[in-house]
């Protein structure tokens, strides 16, 4: 049987709003985080989708927006599996620096013009030149490269799929990077190197041929305001 995933950026958060990095360190979700994962459950209702399983990144970003996406859809009852190979990416010992700072930084280490020219050349790269560029700049070697990460993402999904043999629709909800990341994974050709809206859903299908993607940052879940 195929599995269906619902994989869902979490909420807008603290740290979305001012700017920051915050790939393992965590900030709380907005109130306007909340309120787009209660719509995204809402909507659901609304077009009778239900789940079998659901699993979250153990950062408590994506833990309370799957939490609450299930509230709002009516499956409570529904257990909520933490995977820590869900996570964001790593920053290492820029985890919390303003998003604008860490560009700066690239963009003089790489000697290019300026942070569009370094933002456009990351978004058409061959590979993840973000990831690969901030393991070679972080001082405290904590920063993933683009094999820990793309690595560990593939891990935590391969897991998903074997907790979820007897089920045929399961909710994921990780993060920007990560999701873009996953993605491109499965088809290197599906996106840019970009983040997605917070609470759209990309859709993956499952089965014995392995992983393919049905739809990227779907947002016309979302119920009405």
């Amino acid at each position: 049987m195929a599995l269906e995933v619902y994989l869902v950026r979490h909420g807008k958060t603290v740290f979305n709003t001012t700017g920051r990095l915050q790939g393992w360190s965590d900030s709380p979700l907005t109130p306007e985080g909340r309120r787009v994962a209660e719509r995204l459950g809402r909507g659901l209702v609304e077009r009778g989708i239900r789940f079998d399983a659901a699993f979250s990144s153990t950062a408590p970003r994506a833990f309370e927006t799957a939490r609450i996406i299930l509230e709002h859809s009516r499956q409570n009852e529904l257990a909520l599996t933490q995977l820590p190979d869900l996570r964001e990416y790593c920053f290492g010992g820029f985890e919390g620096e303003l998003n604008s700072r860490l560009h700066q930084i690239i963009t003089a280490s790489l000697g290019l013009p300026d942070t569009d020219a370094w933002l456009q050349a990351y978004r058409q790269a061959d590979h993840h030149l973000l990831a690969e560029t901030v393991s070679a700049l972080d001082e405290l070697q904590l920063a993933e490269t683009e094999n820990q990460f793309v690595g560990r993402l593939q891990n935590g999904m391969a897991e998903v799929a074997a907790r979820s043999r007897q089920a045929g629709r399961v909710l994921v909800v990780s993060h920007g990077m990560a999701i873009t990341a996953l993605l491109k994974s499965i088809d290197f050709q599906a996106m840019e190197y970009r983040s997605l809206e917070n609470a759209s859903v990309s859709r993956l299908i499952h089965d014995q041929g392995g992983w393919r993607i049905e739809g990227i940052g779907d947002t016309s879940l979302l119920a009405a305001e």
